[in-house]
């Protein structure tokens, strides 16, 4: 029977170990689990961010472009309304 109280012994001290491993092992998946979904949110924020960056980015090339246009046609206007106009004339 003293083998039997130390094989019941060993067994249960297996078994709180297992527990402890189990418990251990659950805790890293949560941790690791919580990491990986910030770390998702975080790519996701970024790139929101990044798009949202370029939509403004986009709507300044869009704004100067149209300026543009409008500075070369005034250009063009003040030229033509100078061609055949004497250079001393003003």
């Amino acid at each position: 029977m003293a083998e039997d109280d130390i094989t019941q012994r060993e067994i249960e001290a297996l078994t709180r170990r297992l527990e402890a491993v189990e418990d251990r092992a659950e805790a890293l998946q949560v941790q690791t689990g919580g990491n990986f979904a910030a770390v998702i949110e975080g790519q996701a924020a970024l790139r929101r961010e990044v798009r949202d960056g370029f939509t403004k980015v986009n709507a300044r090339f869009d704004a100067l472009e149209e300026k543009m246009d409008r500075n070369q046609a005034q250009i063009v206007e003040l030229l033509t309304a100078l061609v055949g106009k004497s250079p001393d004339a003003s």
